[in-house]
């Protein structure tokens, strides 16, 4: 059994759109406010600034300065230590290798 094709629904009317709102207006811009200090205030009386340094004075030519004494160089150096040995007593020596490795041909 089939089921009844139902009819196509009918559009829906547009809604119309509602006025659009007035813009508010800007109110009063605010007026400044009064400066309640209109009068600067005086700068407060001080000391007198300390007066400028005087020209500084040339040096006066004289003789050249001695020449500096020549380097006395290094003192003689400490004596050497002696050895006092090792604490372990002496070793064999190692003995060379038996077989030594052919060189590498390549």
């Amino acid at each position: 059994m089939t089921s009844p094709v139902s009819p196509e629904p009918s559009p829906v009317p547009p809604t119309p759109n509602p006025d659009p709102v007035p813009p508010t207006p800007n109110p009063d811009p605010v007026p400044p406010s009064p400066n309640p200090n209109p009068d600067p205030v005086p700068p407060v009386p001080g000391p007198d600034p300390a007066p400028a340094p005087p020209d500084p004075v040339p040096p006066v030519p004289g003789p050249d300065p001695a020449p500096s004494p020549p380097d006395p160089g290094r003192p003689d150096p400490l004596p050497p230590v002696p050895d006092p040995g090792s604490p372990f007593p002496p070793t064999d020596p190692v003995p060379p290798p038996t077989d030594p490795v052919p060189p590498n041909p390549l």
